[in-house]
């Protein structure tokens, strides 16, 4: 279901807050009562002034007059009436209690923003961490065409870069600018409440504040959003050059790739650049306006004071109320770029909310399931196309392969060879066409019944982080021992595995780093004996087996054949030649299928790959 929505892109990411409520009102009533400190302390400064300004009626007095008047409400009327009746009449000591009363309220103050800041830092942690484990399981089950949209690198980008970037905009919010614009909030009602007419004076400004942050929000919010579009792609050349070391090293190409990773380096810097003049400008702009506020509103006050002969005790303390407001534009300055920076992140984000996923849990369990594979495998016409290309993969193919067959899939690179063989497990769907098992759309049935009769060894030996027992037993890690041994024995692996000081619990590098490249594979081959499939697709599963080796691996996955439909990606003629079935590809269409010596009799273009690609059974 897409998250198109017309709410900001930001406000939308947030609605993983409500399942912290009772953090969130525990942060907000910590906020809350640090701004009514604030205030408070900042109303101490009145008879602070009054005392030190030399006027000599009792501290009682002072209050009756502030709090006590007729125009106050009764209960802050009742409050002056039971204050004025505990505090020293001697104006030392009443200094010294004002003190007292300040100190405290400091103290209290600084333990509710301990409470709200970390209650706030963990709210937005595990919001982050949500926001990762939400979008990981969104592209671990995304439909593998929508995936190919945007490179790998990017994805990761969103998910490790992209988060973080959401997640300071978050707690920019419901950090410390929360207590500080509390705080503001709580100065300009002292200032109201001492003078309203000073407070509105100053904040004409406010206004024109408002326009100019948003003005500077919007440069800030796009440039962002190039920023993080160069970082993705900064990841994806980091990738392949230290993912392709080997290569790099051997074809002398370091001096290339720091070049390549010298321009997106500088493309990153530039992006950075651009947005950092924004930054750097709103707040001096804002601060300069604020100043300005002060200053305006420091000469008003001054005429109040020599002109019209009032005391300076309640002007000064309106003076340092508004003062204190006046620093909350700062941080209101560096909110505005944190959010807009987070909302261009979050737009990224829910982008890949908007890929489609696979069906899982109840939606894939109404699905029909499919009961142990018997009969065959049917392609009827089916084509494919890849997001973003106008010319089909797979177009208008038919192949009906009977159950138990081996079927070799042969034709020159970017033929469809591997496009056709990732629609059985629905790896992609047909754009057109449909592909049926044992006379079932495989469109109709559910996905785990499905690839749960599929087993698939790629050309690419693919080894995740674990134990060796591990990687044999992915996806079935509650596997008896012995089940996973006989299934490396089968793979001619169990040799050079019993070999290694711990064996079959010997932990893997980094996609199996210290293993040759045919003993990875062999380790592939074994978990996919393990799984016991009734369909097993070998995707040029040989390439990295030398000729030895393949003449045992050819044995194992003839008796694996045995009572299962098998199609494989052939590119050596030893494997050809042994299949049931030979479908010849070229351009996306199936030219022509037979036997070996069929083929080679009528079909030019078999003819043509058994001389130039298909290599001999000698070759290592």
């Amino acid at each position: 279901m897409s998250t198109k929505t017309t709410r900001s892109p930001f406000l939308s990411c947030t609605a993983l807050l409500l399942n912290y409520k009772r953090q969130m009102a525990t942060a907000l009533g910590a906020a809350v009562l640090t701004a009514g400190i604030f205030g408070g302390g900042l109303g101490m400064i009145l008879p602070t002034l009054q005392l030190l300004l030399g006027e000599k009626r009792p501290l009682h007095d002072l209050i009756e007059q502030s709090l006590g008047s007729a125009d106050r409400p009764v209960i802050v009327q009742n409050f002056a009436a039971w204050l004025s009746g505990h505090v020293p009449s001697d104006p030392f000591f009443a200094f010294l209690s004002v003190m007292a009363v300040i100190a405290v309220l400091t103290l209290a103050g600084s333990c509710a923003r301990y409470v709200h800041e970390v209650v706030t830092l963990t709210v937005v942690a595990r919001v982050v961490m949500a926001w990762r484990t939400r979008l990981f399981r969104h592209l671990i089950r995304a439909r593998m065409d929508q995936t190919l949209i945007r490179p790998n690198a990017d994805h990761i980008s969103r998910i490790v870069t992209d988060v973080d970037v959401f997640g300071r905009g978050l707690l920019a919010i419901l950090g410390k600018a929360v207590t500080k614009l509390a705080n503001g909030l709580a100065a300009v009602m002292l200032a109201m409440w001492l003078d309203w007419r000073l407070t509105l004076i100053a904040m004409i400004g406010t206004p024109l504040i408002g326009v100019l942050l948003r003005k500077f929000g919007k440069r800030i919010r796009r440039a962002s959003r190039r920023l993080m579009q160069q970082r993705g792609h900064m990841i994806g050349v980091l990738t392949e050059a230290l993912g392709g070391i080997r290569v790099v090293k051997v074809h002398h190409a370091e001096g290339y790739e720091r070049r390549r990773f010298g321009l997106i380096n500088r493309a990153v810097f530039n992006e950075e650049m651009r947005m950092r003049r924004v930054r750097a400008l709103s707040s001096p702009v804002v601060e300069t306006l604020g100043l300005v506020g002060v200053l305006a509103v420091a000469s008003i006050a001054a005429w109040y004071i020599f002109r019209l002969n009032v005391a300076p005790a309640k002007f000064m303390t309106v003076l340092i109320a508004l003062g204190a407001a006046a620093t909350t534009l700062k941080p209101l300055a560096t909110l505005n770029n944190q959010i807009q920076e987070s909302n261009a992140a979050a737009a990224r984000l829910l982008e890949i909310l908007d890929i489609t996923v696979e069906p899982a849990g109840p939606e894939d369990r109404s699905s029909q399931r499919l009961a142990r594979h018997h009969r065959d495998v049917v392609f009827d016409a089916v084509t494919f196309s890849y997001p973003g290309q106008e010319t089909p993969a797979i177009s208008g193919v038919s192949l009906s392969v009977q159950h138990g067959q081996t079927v070799a899939l042969v034709g020159a690179n970017g033929s469809g060879k591997t496009t056709l063989v990732s629609l059985i497990p629905r790896l992609l769907e047909p754009t057109s066409g449909n592909v049926t098992i044992d006379g079932i759309s495989i469109g109709d049935i559910s996905l785990r019944s499905l690839r749960s009769q599929i087993a698939v060894v790629t050309q690419q030996s693919v080894l995740f982080e674990g134990t060796i027992a591990q990687n044999i037993a992915y996806g079935r890690l509650h596997e008896a021992r012995g089940k996973i041994v006989a299934a490396a024995k089968s793979a001619y692996a169990h040799e050079f595995v019993a070999a290694l000081r711990r064996g079959y619990d010997t932990v893997l590098g980094e996609g199996g780093e210290g293993l040759s490249g045919g003993q990875k594979q062999r380790l592939c081959i074994a978990r996919a004996i393990l799984r016991n499939p009734a369909i097993l697709i070998l995707d040029e599963a040989t390439s990295q087996i030398d000729a030895d080796s393949e003449v045992k691996i050819n044995q194992a996955l003839r008796q694996l054949r045995h009572g299962r439909t098998t199609f494989i990606i052939a590119h050596r003629l030893s494997t050809v030649i042994d299949t049931d079935l030979i479908a010849v590809m070229d351009q996306g269409r199936i030219v022509d299928q037979g036997t070996h010596t069929e083929l080679l009799n009528r079909c030019d273009a078999y003819q043509s790959l058994t001389t130039s690609q298909l290599q001999p059974v000698s070759a290592t």
